[in-house]
């Protein structure tokens, strides 16, 4: 990314996180249904080590199955080989069939979560009820369910209970902060919650200073990364 100098990319960062303020300020600020919120979860945990495309397209592929949102007393055992089974039969998305990588690993950890939060809160809105601190929320999804940690619980509690109090901070956002100096190339660390808190401190106070939430303008940075990658290899 040598080609773009950090003060283009900053302008850039500035440009489309105004667009997306603005477009927030329009959305609704209702919170999302059962179903749509199981469906972020479900997303964030399948993202890791995949293309987004590929989770999200499996994430709708669970949710138009209703395993999770319309279980009923749910049976560890039962969820895990339902969703081991959706998880196994290729997706189509970006005009292919293809894989998903972890259909094992990512139905264990989807049926413990489930019945994790069903077991301690009845659903996910309920949850969100009891954690109306993001960072409580977040630090009590990190410790309980599997197969998510602070990145995952970030954006869950952005797309699904529409917080920007929190950073999600992945290897696009990392390379910005590099990029500009927030933090130094070796600084790449962020799997334990406290590490990642102090990257999140660096981008919240960057953030502050350009008038925006770190939720907002981490969104705006990854939009713009993802853009300038694809650039560089033309």
């Amino acid at each position: 990314m040598n080609s773009i100098s950090p003060r283009r990319l900053e302008y850039a960062v500035s440009c489309i996180a105004a667009e997306i303020g603005a477009r927030l300020l329009e959305a609704s600020k209702l919170r999302a249904l059962e179903r749509d919120l199981w469906t972020e979860l479900t997303c964030c945990v399948l993202s890791s080590q995949v293309p987004y495309e590929m989770a999200r397209a499996a994430a709708q592929r669970i949710n138009k199955s209703g395993v999770l949102w319309c279980s009923e007393h749910p049976d560890r055992d039962v969820l895990r080989t339902k969703l081991f089974e959706l998880l196994s039969t290729p997706l189509y998305f970006n005009d292919s069939y293809r894989r998903y990588r972890f259909p094992r690993s990512r139905a264990d950890q989807m049926a413990a979560g489930f019945c994790t939060v069903y077991n301690e809160f009845g659903s996910l809105g309920q949850f969100l009820d009891c954690y109306s601190d993001a960072p409580c929320a977040r630090a009590w999804m990190v410790m309980n369910i599997q197969g998510v940690g602070p990145k995952q619980a970030s954006m869950f509690l952005r797309n699904g209970a529409a917080s920007y109090d929190l950073a999600i901070i992945d290897r696009h956002v990392l390379r910005y902060m590099q990029l500009i100096k927030l933090c130094g190339p070796s600084e790449s660390d962020v799997t334990t919650i406290g590490k990642y808190e102090r990257h999140e401190m660096y981008l919240r106070h960057y953030a502050t200073s350009m008038g925006y939430p770190v939720g907002l303008l981490d969104w705006a940075i990854w939009i713009v990364m993802r853009a300038a990658s694809r650039i560089e290899q033309r």
